[in-house]
């Protein structure tokens, strides 16, 4: 009653698969303080026990995991012609729903859960997401990147990490042990790299740049890369890129200001804390104080909001074009008639006459 430890475990838990998809551990990871771009507060690793291949799923809410992984074992199953026997998760109510049960029932697939507080017995996917909880902190303080690109950063830790080997498998990777095939990382690149992305001559005019700045924040399937647009809000798809590993986008700047050599910021300049833009903030405007180009240096400036004496004779011009300037030019006017009329008869209707007998 007093002096009773916990059980220890063993350093080395033997493997109980000897194929594929006979055993999958899966974990949700949240809820993120900031929601990614597309909106999403969590994501689900799925990791099969055999090859070590990572699934990752982002979602919007807990209650989208059983729909996650009913799209998991379908696509699973179908690329290897094996079927799932047992799914090891934690105690969340995600996975404890009656309909999560009932499916397993029916598909034949043992639900195992792990006791409570004891993570050890899910520990392929609590070491593999705190991994990849890493790696896209590294990614986020190696670029100076917002936090919001969560998603992109932890997509792209899974893709990593399903092709580096493992000692587990002994110098395979976790894809090559899925696929059969060895795959090829000649296309990694540094994630949020500053790309020039080809803009087709269908779309563009003679005198139009030929190339648009954007950041890396993916890869393609079909050996294409994704890229992100931080001026359009959008990401796009392209495998005409130049990829400039040495540089970043400049975060500081807002992202919907025109985009010169002024958004490029070298890595290798340092920056004092106060420089840096906090990675919490969602997109909206930025509240910096705005530098002069070099080009307006020697102009006189003046905000929106001030109005000088050429700016009084700008606001007379606009108010010419819409408001008559003259009773003659009132009186052509039918609705500026219809107008003066109707406030002749309210004002006769609320006037009070009087009769004054003069002497």
């Amino acid at each position: 009653m007093s002096k009773q430890p916990k059980n220890s475990f063993k350093s080395k838990i033997p493997i109980r698969s000897k194929r594929k998809l006979e055993v999958i551990y899966s974990d949700v990871c949240g809820p993120f303080e900031v929601k990614s771009l597309g909106g999403n507060s969590y994501f689900v690793s799925l990791i099969d026990e055999f090859t070590r291949k990572i699934w990752i799923y982002l979602i919007k809410q807990k209650s989208k995991v059983f729909n996650i992984f009913k799209k998991f074992k379908l696509l699973s199953e179908k690329q290897s012609d094996k079927v799932i026997k047992v799914l090891r998760t934690d105690g969340g109510g995600e996975y404890n729903s009656h309909e999560f049960q009932v499916f397993c029932d029916e598909e034949g697939i043992i639900h195992e859960v792990k006791s409570t507080y004891t993570p050890q017995h899910n520990g392929v996917a609590e070491r593999r997401n705190r991994t990849i909880l890493n790696m896209a902190r590294s990614m986020i303080k190696g670029k100076r990147m917002p936090h919001y690109f969560w998603g992109e950063e932890t997509s792209i830790a899974v893709y990593i990490l399903n092709r580096c080997p493992t000692k587990r498998l002994q110098g395979y990777t976790p894809e090559e042990a899925w696929s059969e095939k060895k795959p090829s990382v000649s296309h990694f690149r540094i994630f949020s790299s500053l790309c020039f992305k080809h803009a087709p001559k269908q779309i563009r005019k003679k005198l139009d740049d030929k190339a648009e700045p954007m950041i890396l924040i993916g890869y393609h399937p079909t050996g294409a890369y994704k890229l992100y647009d931080p001026r359009m809000w959008k990401a796009v798809i392209s495998r005409d890129v130049l990829i400039d590993e040495t540089k970043g986008w400049n975060w500081e700047i807002n992202a919907t200001d025109s985009c010169e050599i002024k958004v490029i910021m070298n890595l290798e300049d340092k920056q004092s804390e106060d420089d840096v833009p906090s990675c919490g903030e969602q997109l909206r405007r930025s509240q910096r104080k705005r530098q002069v180009p070099q080009t307006l240096k020697e102009y006189e400036l003046y905000p929106d909001t001030t109005i000088t004496v050429e700016g009084d004779f700008v606001h007379f011009a606009l108010l010419a074009e819409l408001e008559p300037m003259s009773h003659d030019e009132a009186s052509q006017s039918s609705h500026w008639r219809a107008t003066m009329e109707e406030e002749l008869r309210s004002i006769e209707k609320n006037q009070t006459w009087e009769l004054v007998h003069l002497p």
